[in-house]
């Protein structure tokens, strides 16, 4: 550029990056808290001439004229040094996007309210300034901030240098960081291929890799500025000894199976990334990290510390709901991680109700056979008596579930059943059944109890074999069930959220099927308003007999009307039929309702009233429904 640049030379060395400053606070003598005096000055802001969008939504962020004003000021003299203190963050922001001639000027007007104590109704505008004295009781201002943008410089180039040659090479190639030269100057975009470069650098070996100087040169003639980074690539390192600390309890080959890399093997901090998380992952520990030396170490191996706190390996939990068709009900569960070393864990469920009675057993052992991989077994004991069925039963299972990707799982496996069952007709069936259930899950939700984005969906396929009653059977059970969250603002404070189920039982005779394993609608967990598994066929005694087939499909607006309160209204459908496919041979039936929400430390407490829309004669005027847990 030559000697044009030299006179500005001063202004470059600090104007790329001049915005990442914008954000500081002002002197803590205006941030302490004093008692607002009776004078104190309401005042709005104008942000005039900022036409970059970004750039004006970080002065709202950054400027302390927005950031103070709920507080006033005491004075118009007072906002006047506010405002006054506010031009060079400004400035710094609009260099931070090119506008390195950019202009910035406040103007404060103050407007003056009548009291309670004056007559008439309109207001009465006069201009004052700072030196006429106390600003009157009541007073209202108005601080504009006025921006002259002027020209916008482009960036001509941006050159990543080196320290130390690598390869032969003092210079990174500027065609894979240089996608912003010749574009407006943005501090961000500058930011962004630094960082680019330097990571590109720690996960090819070096590690302790860091950006060590910055220089800018802008011509005013052509509105250009010319940007050169340093670097300083540190040596190239291969992994060393890996060393734990604080997971005394936890037998050291199994967090091994959770290490991706190999000594001696190239390092890449992305790989320590990936082993922290998936250690955290495993709900044995509170915290932990996986990290290389603070200083580069001697030689060519890199070691790795990781350091782990230990969580407590065993949680007992609780909960209570309420339906108005089953009575109340209480759960109880106990868990034990890492029984033996290795996060084998064993949960005890337990569940009594007035209809229901229920004990759960589960095992799991993680990482079994490879990585991603767990063995689990399962037994449940059970005793159902509704208006479809009443069953004793037990239900013994073993099998394999895979972790495709954090939000996929997969498994297979196979099943035990024996079922006592007196059917709706008064039938006493013994069912002895052999199953090979396999299913899909994606879960990419944002939390468990009380879902605000993503979706659920889950496919399962089980064939079964074995004798219902004195026949043989054979049949499969097909059921899918999708639903998804949608933040209809942003702020998690409406949320629209909606389900569907659809299934069917393979097979060519209702009889053939075991009634605890027919298909049923209705209920809490499906349509709200109908009592359990009441929706669909009915016998002579109006009581479910189950069906071949079933689809529901549901919609809920959930909205926060307070920061631990919030309401929900929902429409819900459902039917079963006879035939392997939907053939609403006895109609869909449709429910309505309302809901209120207590957001606890444990997760939404739910009260649900639904109505049926159709009732059939048999169908009760409303049901209630309380538990923990949105709905779906």
């Amino acid at each position: 550029m030559g000697a044009k640049s030299l006179n500005i030379l001063a202004i470059a060395l600090v104007a790329v990056l001049a915005g990442c400053s914008a954000f500081e606070d002002e002197p803590a003598t205006e941030g302490a808290i004093f008692e607002r005096p009776e004078t104190a000055v309401d005042y709005q802001v104008e942000l005039i001439g900022v036409e970059n969008e970004r750039a004006h939504e970080l002065m709202e962020q950054a400027l302390a004229l927005f950031r103070r004003q709920n507080d006033g000021a005491q004075s118009l003299a007072f906002l006047r040094r506010r405002a006054e203190g506010d031009v060079e963050t400004a400035q710094k922001i609009l260099r931070s996007f090119g506008f390195y001639e950019a202009e910035v000027e406040v103007d404060i007007d103050s407007v003056s309210i009548p009291t309670d104590g004056e007559e008439g109704t309109e207001a009465k505008a006069e201009a004052k300034t700072e030196d006429e004295g106390d600003t009157p009781a009541a007073q209202q201002a108005v601080a504009r901030i006025i921006v002259t943008e002027n020209r916008q410089y482009r960036l001509a180039e941006h050159k990543i240098a080196l320290e130390e040659p690598i390869d032969g090479q003092l210079v990174l190639n500027t065609a894979d960081y240089g996608e912003h030269v010749g574009k407006p100057v943005r501090a961000s975009r500058i930011l962004s291929a630094e960082t680019r470069a330097v990571a590109d650098l720690r996960s090819k070996g070096r590690p302790y890799a860091k950006r060590t100087d910055r220089d800018a040169v802008a011509d005013p003639e052509t509105a250009e500025i010319e940007v050169e980074t340093t670097i300083a690539p540190g040596r190239a390192y291969v992994y060393g000894e890996t060393t734990y600390e604080g997971a005394e309890g936890v037998d050291r080959k199994y967090l091994e199976t959770y290490r991706h890399y190999e000594t001696g093997q190239q390092v890449d901090p992305a790989d320590l990334v990936a082993f922290q998380r998936a250690l955290i992952a495993t709900g044995l520990f509170n915290a932990g990290s996986a990290t290389f030396p603070d200083e580069p170490p001697a030689g060519d191996e890199a070691p790795v510390r990781v350091s782990l706190e230990e969580a407590p390996p065993r949680t007992i939990g609780g909960g209570v709901r309420y339906d108005t068709d089953a009575g109340p009900a209480v759960s109880g569960e106990f868990e034990h991680r890492n029984l033996f070393g290795s996060n084998e864990t064993l949960t005890l469920e337990a569940l009594v109700g007035l209809n229901e009675q229920n004990l759960q057993t589960r095992y799991r052992l993680p990482q079994f056979g490879r990585p991603g991989q767990d063995l689990v077994a399962g037994l449940e004991l059970r005793h159902i008596d509704d208006d479809a069925f009443e069953e004793f039963g037990g239900t013994l299972t073993l099998g394999l579930e895979r972790e495709i990707t954090p939000e996929l799982t997969i498994g297979a496996g196979g099943l035990l059943e024996l079922s006592q069952i007196k059917e709706s007709n008064g039938d006493d069936t013994t069912s002895r059944l052999v199953g090979l259930p396999i299913f899909a899950a994606y879960d990419n939700s944002d939390d468990r109890l009380d879902p605000t984005t993503g979706f659920r969906a889950r496919l399962s396929f089980t064939p079964f074999t074995g004798i219902v009653g004195d026949n043989p059977a054979a049949f499969a059970v097909l059921d899918g069930t999708l639903s998804g969250y949608f933040d209809l603002t942003g702020e998690k404070i409406y949320i629209l959220a909606g389900r569907g189920r659809i299934a069917s039982v393979l097979s060519g005779d209702l009889d053939v099927v075991s009634a605890n394993r027919r298909l049923y609608s209705g209920g809490g967990g499906s349509v709200r308003g109908y009592r359990e598994r009441f929706i669909g066929p009915l016998d002579a005694n109006d009581d479910p007999v189950g069906g071949l087939s079933a689809l529901e499909l549901g919609l809920e607006l959930r909205a926060r009307v307070a920061s631990a309160v919030g309401i929900a209204a929902f429409v819900e459908a459902g039917s079963v039929s006879t035939g392997v496919a939907p053939e609403f041979d006895e109609g869909v039936q449709f429910a309505a309702g309302l809901g209120a929400r207590y957001f606890s430390p444990i997760g939404p407490l739910r009260l649900d009233v639904g109505v049926p829309l159709n009732p059939r004669g048999a169908d009760d005027a409303f049901q209630v429904y309380i538990s923990i847990g949105q709905a779906f």
